[in-house]
C-alpha cells in the first residue's frame, strides 16, 4: 500500500516537473502585434534596415506594416515577431518581405519570397547582392 502511494507521488512529481520543464523550454509564442510594446521594438529593428530604406526610395510609394496580421511565432525553437512590410499601391497592398525578429531583438530572419522558407539576414543580403549584380 505504501509502495503504491510512493509510486503515485513519484509519478505526479515527475509529471509536474516535466510540465514545468516543457513550459520553460517552450514558451508560448502567440501574442498579437496590435498595441504590443515588444512588437513596436521588433518593428523598429526592421525600420533600421538599410535595405528597407533603399527599397522605399526605389518605388516612392508609402510603406506600411502588417501590424493587424503580425504576431509572435515559434521558429527554430525561439519566439519571433513577424513584421510584414508592404508597398501601399493605390489598388492593393503589395508584400515586399516578412521579417522575423527574435524576442530579444538580436536575431533576424527573412522569409524567402520564392520558397517561403526563412533564411538568415546574412543569406538574404547575399542573395540580394547577387540579384543586383545580375
Amino acid at each position: 500500500m505504501h509502495t503504491r502511494r510512493a509510486i503515485r507521488r513519484t509519478a505526479v512529481a515527475v509529471s509536474l516537473s516535466w510540465s514545468a520543464l516543457c513550459a520553460y523550454a517552450a514558451p508560448t509564442c502567440n501574442a498579437q502585434a496590435m498595441d504590443s510594446p515588444a512588437y513596436a521594438q521588433a518593428l523598429e529593428v526592421v525600420r533600421q534596415l538599410p535595405e528597407l530604406t533603399a527599397w522605399s526610395r526605389s518605388h516612392g510609394l508609402p510603406v506600411v506594416f502588417g501590424e493587424s496580421l503580425d504576431k509572435q511565432q515559434r521558429l527554430e525553437g525561439r519566439c519571433y515577431w513577424s513584421v510584414s512590410v508592404y508597398a501601399n499601391r493605390p489598388e492593393r497592398l503589395e508584400l515586399w518581405h516578412t521579417f522575423y525578429v527574435a524576442a530579444e531583438g538580436k536575431r533576424l530572419l527573412v522569409q524567402d519570397p520564392l520558397s517561403g522558407n526563412t533564411i538568415s539576414l546574412q543569406k538574404w543580403r547575399s542573395k540580394s547582392d547577387k540579384s543586383r549584380m545580375a
